[in-house]
């Protein structure tokens, strides 16, 4: 087994050459501590740099993952000691540095890690970047503020800021370039993304930034500031049997929980059965003014508004929806359908009912007309669910920046690409039309769980090994340039030109044939303020 060797800041790095899964080899650097393990008196602390090592680290085996329920196996997995990256290039002496790209991954922030069971690197790193990957605390490890000083949340979000700063001390040693880096994640990790470019924490950390299928404008991205009785920590306190409105007597009491206990209470114990129905995440990022050192130092409406300043690439699938039918990875039922027809606000996200622009009858009649929701009308719930947890998130944050002349350039795609092969479908076992919220993935990445599942890679001649090829060049060409088409190829054969302003949104149609195409602003489905304009052929949405 041939190794390679690395000095970093803290010690010496051995790593280990590996085949790629379609024969290019590449250099992997697994498993490096870019923080000491949050246990003990740094467990709900923010991160500190890791302590030196003395000798060679073998960094041939991915790090612990951060703890969390295995939604394969639907059981406890991972460790308080979860602060790790991962580094992936095919050449760590290249005569010229390369740009960095550092995927930050999703997961509600409560589920996920950087490792090669969704997010392999094979595909990515054959268009000469350097690959970051990175775990950082999920669920309450990660998220818990208390409003206080001795738990001012945001832990998980401040592992990511930590991990870039390492970036840019030691990036270079595997031949990257600390002046040129991405940051891009999907879902959760998209809404990090968006995060990261409004903190002043993350400033220069990063020159461009990718955010699929998330933005903070989501309603599931953000925990509004919530009284004792509400406050998602002293509620699971509660369920462990300490009654208080103390946060300093909830945070010596949570010290003396086995972590995984307390992660295993939180996602099994702590909704409520109608918070489970809306798919309420109980803990997320929020507002830490309490911190010595805060992400959002300011109120965050005023951060979101300024828009970001480097050159931004973000999008959505073209039926997010369909994944988030699966309430808990198990698929909505004939028994929920109904009760969401007799009590529709079981449908609605508990945080966007107080910020609805039109009332709660008008909205279940613009996406059903008179027709009662069940399996009949799915689709149309199917809709209804992309719209609200996904599209006017993000649609939001791209009338921010087409009105914001200090913004980067702006690129808006939808993924329209919709294979039978697809791994997201199988492995969430989804039978219905259209490319769920998630599915754009086994494109970027090679997903080890595909041998688990007795699965195979797409073969070299295939519309699937096309699209990989496809995104992977316009991803890293936007690292790269700022600019995802730089040049008309085979393989990228259009143009994508980035949003401007005025009253459409231009974006790109990712798809067997890629296309320019255009939303009309007020028009579209999404836009509930304007629903007098909306055009809803119903007719079209029937199973």
């Amino acid at each position: 087994m041939e190794r390679v060797e690395v000095c970093v800041r803290d010690g010496k790095l051995i790593g280990i050459v590996e085949e790629g899964i379609y024969g290019d080899r590449y250099v992997a650097f697994r498993g490096i501590p870019y923080a000491k393990p949050p246990v003990g008196e740094l467990r709900f602390k923010d991160p500190v740099p890791p302590e030196p090592w003395s000798g060679s680290r073998d960094a041939s085996k991915y790090g612990n993952i951060a703890i969390q329920i295995d939604i394969i196996k639907s059981k406890i997995t991972g460790d308080e000691d979860c602060l790790y990256l991962n580094v992936f290039t095919t050449n760590i002496k290249s005569s010229e540095k390369r740009p960095v790209m550092v995927w930050i991954h999703g997961g509600g922030f409560y589920v996920g890690s950087g490792d090669s069971t969704f997010y392999g690197p094979d595909y990515i790193v054959e268009k000469d970047v350097v690959l970051v990957t990175l775990n950082y605390r999920l669920g309450v490890l990660g998220f818990l503020n208390l409003y206080d000083e001795v738990a001012t949340g945001n832990q998980g979000l401040k592992d990511v800021i930590l991990a870039l700063q390492w970036v840019q001390k030691n990036i270079s040693e595997f031949g990257g370039d600390s002046e040129n880096v991405t940051i891009f994640g999907q879902s959760a990790g998209g809404v990090i993304v968006h995060y990261l470019t409004l903190s002043p924490l993350s400033e220069g950390l990063f020159h461009k930034a990718i955010s699929q299928s998330g933005t903070v404008l989501c309603p599931w991205a953000f925990t509004e500031p919530k009284s004792c009785s509400t406050n998602k920590g002293f509620l699971l306190a509660k369920k462990l049997g300490k009654v208080t409105e103390d946060p300093k007597v909830v945070y010596e009491f949570f010290k003396t929980i086995d972590a995984k206990k307390l992660i295993e209470v939180e996602q099994k114990f702590l909704r409520t059965e109608k918070e489970r129905l809306q798919s309420l995440l109980s803990f997320t990022p929020s507002l830490d003014h309490e911190s010595s050192n805060p992400v959002f130092p300011e109120d965050l409406t005023t951060l979101i508004h300024r828009g970001v300043k480097v050159p931004y690439l973000l999008g959505f699938t073209n039926c997010e929806g369909l994944f988030f039918l699966r309430n808990n990875y198990e698929c909505i039922n004939k028994k929920a359908l109904s009760q969401i027809d007799s009590d529709f606000e079981l449908a609605i996200y508990p945080t966007v009912l107080p910020k609805l622009p039109i009332t709660l009858c008008q909205l279940r009649s613009l996406y059903f007309g008179d027709k009662n929701i069940s399996e009949e009308t799915l689709a149309n719930y199917i809709n209804l669910l992309t719209d609200m947890f996904i599209l006017r998130g993000i649609m939001q944050v791209v009338d921010i920046q087409m009105n914001n002349d200090n913004c980067g350039k702006t690129y808006l795609y939808q993924f329209s690409y919709e294979s039978e092969t697809s791994l997201m479908k199988k492995i969430f076992n989804i039978d219905f039309p259209g490319v769920s919220h998630s599915e754009e993935l086994s494109y970027l990445f090679y997903p080890d769980i595909i041998k688990v599942l007795g699965l195979s890679v797409p073969a070299s001649d295939s519309e699937d090994y096309k699209m990989i090829n496809r995104l992977t060049q316009m991803w890293t060409d936007f690292a790269k340039t700022g600019n995802p088409t730089p040049v008309i190829t085979d393989l990228t054969p259009i143009k994508w030109t980035p949003l401007k302003s005025g009253n459409v949104y231009d974006y790109l149609d990712i798809d067997v044939e890629p296309r320019m195409k255009v939303f009309r602003k007020g028009e579209q489905r999404w836009a509930w303020e304007n629903m007098n304009n909306i055009s809803y052929d119903y007719s079209v949405y029937k199973i």
